[in-house]
C-alpha cells in the first residue's frame, strides 16, 4: 500500500471583531505586525455593537473608520473585510445596529453605510505612507492616503482620510510631496458629522447624521484645516 502526503495550504483565516467604539478604535494597528508569510486575513465580520452603538451612531462609525483605516494600510495582508449585518427590517429588528433599516416602503443609511462610501475608491487604488506629528500628546487621530484613478474622467485624484476620536479639536496642516504632476491637488473636503456623538438616522430624519461637503482652493502643497472633536473627514 502506498502512502502519500497531501499538503493544504489555507489560503485564508477569519476574524469576527464586535466590540466598542474605543477598542475598535485602538485596533487599527491590529494587522501592522502579521506575518506577511501566513495566509491572508478575511475580517468577515466587523462592527461596533454594546452602548456605544445604539441601533447605529456616529460614535460606531468613527470607530469603524479608524479600523478600516488599518485594513487598508495592511491590505498586503488583509485581502477582504464585510460590515455585519447589512440589512435589517425595522418589524423584524434581531441585532443592533446593521448598516441599512428599511420597512414595506422605505429605508436609509446608518452612519456605519454612509462611513463605508469614504473606502469605495480603496480598492485598487495605491496606499502612501502618512505620517501624523501631533502638538500635545492627546490627539487621537488616525489617517491615510491613497491616489486612486477616475476611469469615467481619465484623472488621478489624492485623497487623505483623517479620523479625530479625541474630545478636542485639531488644527491641522496637511503638506503633500512626491506626487506624480497628473494627479489633482486637494480641492474639497468631506466630513461625517453630526451635533452630539449617539445621534442616529430614522425613517423620520434619514440625513441627521450626514455627510457636508467643503471646498478647499490652494494651488500650495499645504493646506491648513481644521477637524473638530470626534469627527471624520475625507
Amino acid at each position: 500500500m502506498s502512502k502519500y502526503t497531501i499538503q493544504y495550504i489555507v489560503p485564508y483565516r477569519t476574524e469576527k471583531v464586535y466590540t466598542s467604539a474605543r477598542n475598535l478604535f485602538s485596533m487599527t494597528n491590529h494587522f501592522d505586525r502579521t506575518s506577511r508569510n501566513g495566509p491572508k486575513a478575511f475580517v468577515s465580520e466587523y462592527a461596533v455593537t454594546g452602548s456605544d452603538a445604539g441601533t447605529g451612531s456616529l460614535l460606531a462609525s468613527l470607530g469603524e473608520a479608524a479600523f478600516l483605516i488599518g485594513l487598508e494600510r495592511n491590505s498586503d495582508v488583509v485581502e477582504m473585510a464585510s460590515y455585519a449585518p447589512l440589512f435589517v427590517n425595522t418589524h423584524d429588528r434581531r441585532w443592533n445596529p446593521d448598516a441599512i433599516v428599511f420597512n414595506s416602503w422605505q429605508q436609509y443609511g446608518t452612519p456605519s453605510y454612509w462611513m463605508q462610501l469614504f473606502f469605495k475608491e480603496s480598492s485598487g487604488a495605491i496606499f502612501h505612507p502618512t505620517k501624523i506629528q501631533a502638538s500635545f500628546s492627546g490627539a487621537a487621530l488616525v489617517a491615510s492616503t491613497i491616489t486612486w484613478q477616475d476611469p469615467a474622467e481619465n484623472s488621478k485624484y489624492l485623497k487623505i482620510k483623517i479620523v479625530n476620536f479625541g474630545s478636542d479639536s485639531v488644527n491641522l496642516k496637511i503638506s503633500v510631496s512626491g506626487l506624480e504632476a497628473a494627479i489633482n491637488s486637494l480641492g474639497a473636503t468631506t466630513v461625517l458629522t453630526s451635533g452630539d456623538l449617539m445621534d442616529e438616522n430614522s425613517f423620520d430624519k434619514p440625513n441627521k447624521v450626514m455627510i457636508n461637503e467643503n471646498s478647499i482652493r490652494s494651488s500650495q502643497s499645504q493646506v491648513s484645516y481644521q477637524i473638530l472633536e470626534r469627527r471624520w473627514m475625507l
